[in-house]
């Protein structure tokens, strides 16, 4: 299947109601098109600023957040544990807190935020930067031979990255904040229409790019774990994943029986991540149950 089938589909129409950039990340113009506002910090690694050292860098992540569990999930399959130290924030917030106090005191502390410990200073808190940095950098300190954004795929990937955020990523957060039935119905009907296409295209493939594992499955992963663990709760979704689409669901479960994406996935926060960073939808914060064992 070629790879501009995704552009066939448009992103899906945003929420009519405002939306804090705080809950997922995104905001929408005027004209209702979504977009993601520049994050604060933007360096590079591999720059004469910011090498690429063992031992000087230290991942601030959150197990609930999808954007920073891509970062965790990188570091992993490239066999960084040695060279970048990382933190959770749900295990030591204060860490987290104290580096953007030193940065901006005052501002609200996100993840992931990539912190260089030998000048004390944020190195990038953009996650698609710094998951594509730990993917491309580090070649003579990984232990493990893999290569997550290879040359001759780079279009491809790019693109298939940039559908799968207008098409999954942000949509499903502006989904759970539409306060009016008709779009909130259009926007579960867009939604079901994306998951359908990746599930057609992996039909006869094992990875969105073929054979080759590549950064687009880790970005893809996150967002399936929490389809089927968090969202129908928190946004009062009614999806047919995973039942309803079966090469996606076993390509999520093929990936979940990864060491590296299963060591950094705990549906248990990342259900209660969901329930307390979106409570002002509820009256009541309730955290849903969960089906974890279908991942086994």
């Amino acid at each position: 299947m070629p790879t501009n089938v995704f552009r066939e589909q448009d992103a899906a129409p945003a929420a009519s109601c405002d939306m804090p950039d705080s809950a997922a990340g995104v905001l929408r113009r005027p004209d209702g098109s979504i977009v993601r506002p520049p994050a604060r910090f933007q360096g590079r690694l591999g720059t004469e600023s910011f090498p690429a050292e063992s031992g000087r860098y230290r991942l601030f992540v959150s197990w609930g957040c999808s954007w920073s569990n891509r970062a965790a999930i990188t570091r992993k399959l490239r066999g960084l544990e040695g060279a970048v130290d990382i933190s959770y924030s749900d295990d030591d917030p204060a860490a987290l807190r104290a580096v953007w106090e030193a940065m901006e005191p005052g501002h609200r502390a996100g993840v992931p935020t990539l912190w260089d410990t030998r000048n004390r200073v944020i190195v990038s808190n953009d996650a698609d930067a710094i998951s594509r940095d730990l993917a491309i950098h580090f070649d003579e300190l990984a232990t493990k031979d893999i290569d997550l954004y290879p040359a001759d795929l780079r279009a491809e990937i790019d693109e298939i990255n940039e559908w799968l955020y207008d098409n999954v990523h942000s949509v499903i957060h502006i989904l759970g904040h539409e306060a009016r039935e008709d779009n909130h119905r259009d926007l579960i009907t867009d939604s079901l229409r994306a998951l359908g296409r990746l599930n057609d295209r992996l039909a006869d493939r094992r990875y969105l790019n073929g054979d080759v594992l590549t950064e687009s499955d880790v970005r893809l992963y996150v967002s399936l774990v929490r389809f089927e663990c968090a969202y129908p709760g928190i946004f009062e979704t009614n999806f047919l994943y995973p039942d309803g689409y079966p090469h996606l669901w076993a390509y999520a479960r093929g990936l979940y029986a990864i060491p590296e994406f299963s060591s950094t996935t705990d549906f248990d926060i990342i259900r209660r991540n969901f329930a307390v960073a979106f409570a002002f939808l509820r009256e009541h914060l309730v955290v849903p149950g969960g089906r974890s064992s279908r991942w086994d």
